[in-house]
């Protein structure tokens, strides 16, 4: 009996334009006492292949024509399978033997008979199955059949590390997916499918799909050389054949907006990359085993006699910038300097342990030409399934040299060391990340939402999974996930980070409301506006009060309470259903003043010492109250439309300033309660610049900085927008989000005698390499103490950490070292520069 391999999840081929050594192995088993692929026996002979049958590979639009034979298909399957089987340096053969309906009597697999092929032993070798109308796809994998092309895998082995059976399922609903076509009407609940040149026979653009499916039964992952740039390189997200910086970029073949010079060939795409072009040119390459990465792929996995003797390799570690840690989920790519996009192999450091074994760092690339010169670099996976988890770079991409180090001024990452590839010789390129090991701090934390820092930056409070689950982060022991049944809108913690507030439901009526936890396990329920009885629904579920902001004691939580005004049974559907509320341990929750006139108005956040409560109404008008007294309109005050940002003693109130005459953005105004409502209570702190600090774009995308000057701009729109989310205690430090759905999202930070300026530019100008692959734009929260930030990538489930307790100053032509915010600033008064000398333009 031979035993399943369970391969944890299915490798399947999506389509490019939808969102290892070489191309190393799918699986991997320790089942022979070493850890290391399954592969076929290849001395008994060229395995066996059998193909489906029924009434076509896939039918046109009316269901009756065939559109690919049943004929042609079976070509496409031999030629794929010949491409393989070709391949000089590799054992393995395989042939179409006989069919499916041969070997089982099934003259047809479809969605209703598919569990007697998938997890069911049919025999060795290697069963092809047509998936016509795309419903094995939907119906069984419950995957859209108009996405996913083609899934494959071995599934069964002998136990000694040797593969048995493996199917593959191609998707003949999807050919052609990404064509509008021209044959007939186009049924807009379908794929309209694409019509062929008449010299091509039809499919094949589609074949490489086969041929990558069959490179997955084979037992070969997929892998990045130049997919990536051939599918996902544009001239506004450009992408490179090196470490960014280092050479120019290369443009997708099918970016017309490029010089025809920067465009890669379609030709140089590996067939194993995870994405392919099925309906135009880049599938007909792909269905071709001729690129060094593909050949290697296979030839590891099936080596002949005088495959190594005859070719060179590289090997090494990659680790973090401590130089012990090793780092898995990194692609590591080997060009060649004379035939870099033909010749050009690349591995994933763990790619020969999967993670089964902790941190691997490790990286083999083989079959190099002997006496060729190749160039090693590091670069993170784009996209696509693997079976090695890919991590991000949390590093800058950068060359092997010999002088490899983490010190990106002794190791600048542009320069490259060639290694001069011998045969039957392994020569050394383990690689260290960049980073200072001081100075500022930069690290991924956690795929959730932090959004909350205690006073010394050491703890983070937050959620995962759209609220529903609250999570604490420590600085020291890392994360804790709250217990089951406590959500959090924010996250906030107070000041030592011991407490949180979230959402809860102690009766298990299915209304959850606001609590507040505390580390030693007890839960303080804060009551709601209604009793229980009605609530908001979102995607966390039904709450009748929602908690926004706590102060730094945990005596002061405010947010939005449902209440039935007009006691119809629902809560929220009328105007003043939907209220601002404050609540404290000795008056409990009660309503804060408010425009009853307002579809809904919510208080946001309070300050420090809980006297000072913002807020806004129907996402158009800020509010504050004082000490609850009547409700300050700050958009009558300021313009702004939204208010999130105070400090410890509330004399620090920061808003995005707007001119409603003039519609320009009047830059971030500083509001000081404690001094009325006066002109004398606001100062203006400024904001970032168009054509300065950032582009501006028109809303057809051009960047009129291109057109106009700064100035000129400035005098249109006035300051960059900027939505303040948090200020430190002493009112000295602010971030935020700044630009807009047009201009693009920008991290800000402004501190106290230096100004505004970009996150990401502030950490470039102090040498932070390894930030420079994250996208900085959006700031959630800074430390009481000022000297933590903490934030993560619009529109994703991500947080990072940007720790500051040491920063640099440039001051006559030395760097010096100092705190922030404060020694900082005090150096920039005196003269000096925000930043490392040798990173300052």
């Amino acid at each position: 009996m031979n035993i399943n391999l369970k391969l944890s999840t299915l490798i399947g081929l999506a389509l490019a334009g939808t969102s290892a050594h070489a191309s190393g192995p799918l699986i991997i088993s320790d089942e022979t006492g070493v850890l290391k692929p399954v592969v076929w026996v290849t001395s008994n002979g060229p395995i066996p292949v059998y193909t489906d049958g029924g009434g076509a590979f896939t039918y046109d639009f009316d269901g009756v024509t065939p559109f690919i034979t049943l004929e042609r298909a079976n070509q496409i399957t031999a030629e794929s399978f010949l491409q393989w089987s070709q391949v000089p340096t590799s054992t393995f053969a395989a042939t179409i033997q006989g069919t499916i309906a041969g070997e089982t009597g099934v003259a047809d697999v479809t969605s209703a008979n598919i569990d007697q092929f998938i997890g069911v032993e049919n025999g060795p070798g290697f069963w092809v199955i047509y998936d016509t109308d795309g419903s094995i796809m939907e119906d069984f994998f419950g995957v859209p059949n108009t996405a996913v092309l083609g899934i494959s895998t071995p599934e069964y082995g002998d136990g000694n590390g040797h593969i048995t059976e493996s199917w593959t399922v191609m998707n003949g609903w999807a050919v052609d997916a990404s064509d509008t076509g021209t044959e007939g009407p186009v049924d807009p609940d379908r794929i309209s499918r694409g019509d062929f040149d008449t010299f091509v026979p039809r499919g094949s653009n589609y074949a490489g799909v086969f041929t990558h499916e069959i490179g997955h039964a084979i037992n070969l992952s997929h892998s990045q050389t130049n997919g990536q740039m051939a599918y996902q390189s544009y001239t506004y997200a450009p992408l490179y054949p090196g470490a960014p910086g280092c050479v120019e970029p290369l443009y997708s073949y099918t970016d017309f907006s490029a010089d025809p010079a920067d465009m890669i060939d379609a030709a140089s795409i590996e067939t194993m990359f995870p994405f392919i072009d099925s309906s135009g040119i880049g599938g007909a390459e792909q269905s071709t085993v001729n690129i060094s990465d593909d050949v290697i792929g296979i030839s590891n996995l099936y080596p002949t006699a005088d495959y190594l003797a005859n070719t060179g390799s590289i090997s090494g570690v990659l680790r973090l910038k401590d130089g012990v840690t090793q780092y898995s989920g990194i692609n590591v790519i080997a060009r060649n300097v004379a035939n870099p996009y033909f010749d050009a192999v690349s591995d994933m450091t763990g790619s020969a342990t999967q993670g089964q074994l902790g941190p691997d760092g490790r990286f083999t690339i083989r079959g190099l030409t002997p006496g060729a010169s190749y160039q090693l670099y590091i670069e993170e996976i784009i996209a696509g399934g693997y079976p090695t988890t890919p991590q991000p770079l949390v590093s800058e991409g950068e060359y092997w040299n010999t002088a490899e180090a983490s010190n990106p001024i002794t190791d600048a990452k542009c320069d490259a060391t060639s290694i001069v590839a011998t045969a039957a010789a392994t020569g050394t390129a383990d690689i260290t990340f960049n980073g200072f090991a001081d100075g500022i701090q930069f690290t991924p934390i956690v795929s959730a939402f932090l959004s909350s820092l205690s006073t010394d930056g050491s703890r983070a409070g937050g959620s995962a999974d759209g609220g529903l689950v609250a999570i604490r982060w420590d600085k020291l022991t890392g994360l804790e996930v709250l217990p089951e049944g406590m959500g959090t809108n924010n996250g906030n913690i107070d000041g030592p980070g011991t407490r949180m507030a979230i959402q809860h439901d102690p009766d298990g009526n299915g209304i959850a409301g606001p609590a507040i936890w505390n580390e030693n396990g007890a839960i303080q329920n804060l009551g709601d506006l209604n009793g229980d009885t009605c609530g908001g629904d979102s995607q966390s579920g039904t709450d009748s009060a929602i908690a926004w902001g706590m102060d730094r004691s945990a005596s002061k939580v405010v947010g939005l309470g449902y209440i039935d005004r007009d006691v119809n049974g629902s809560c929220g559907g009328g105007y003043d259903e939907i209220v601002p509320f404050i609540w404290d341990s000795t008056g409990g929750m009660r309503e804060l003043q408010h425009d009853p006139d307002q579809p809904w108005t919510r208080a946001n956040t309070v300050s420090g010492n809980g006297r000072v409560v913002l807020g806004v109404s129907n996402f158009q008008n800020a509010w504050a109250w004082v000490d609850e007294g009547a409700q300050i309109d700050l958009t009558a005050l300021t313009g702004a439309q939204d208010a999130n940002a105070v400090n410890f003693d509330g004399s620090v109130v920061a808003v995005s300033g707007f001119d409603e005459d003039t519609y320009r953005n009047t830059g971030i105004l500083a509001w000081n309660p404690w001094l009325g409502t006066g002109p004398n209570s606001l100062t203006n702190i400024d904001s970032l610049r168009y054509c300065v600090d950032l582009p501006y774009l028109s809303f057809f995308g051009d960047n009129l900085c291109e057109t106009m000057t700064a100035e000129e701009v400035y005098d249109m729109a006035g300051s960059v927008p900027v939505d303040v989310f948090s200020v430190n205690d002493a009112g000295t430090v602010m971030v935020g989000r700044a630009g807009s759905f047009f201009t693009g999202t920008y991290g800000a930070l402004w501190v106290k005698d230096i100004g505004w300026t970009v996150v990401a530019d502030f950490l470039r100008r102090q040498g932070v390499v390894e930030a420079s692959s994250t996208p900085i734009d959006n700031p959630f929260a800074v430390s009481g103490v000022g000297d933590t930030i903490m934030g993560g990538i619009a529109g994703y489930s991500f947080t990072w950490m940007i720790d500051l307790h040491q920063v640099y100053a440039c001051k006559n032509g030395q760097s010096i070292r100092t705190t922030f915010p404060d020694g900082l600033r005090a150096e920039v008064i005196n003269g000096a520069e925000a930043g490392r000398c040798e990173f300052i333009d």
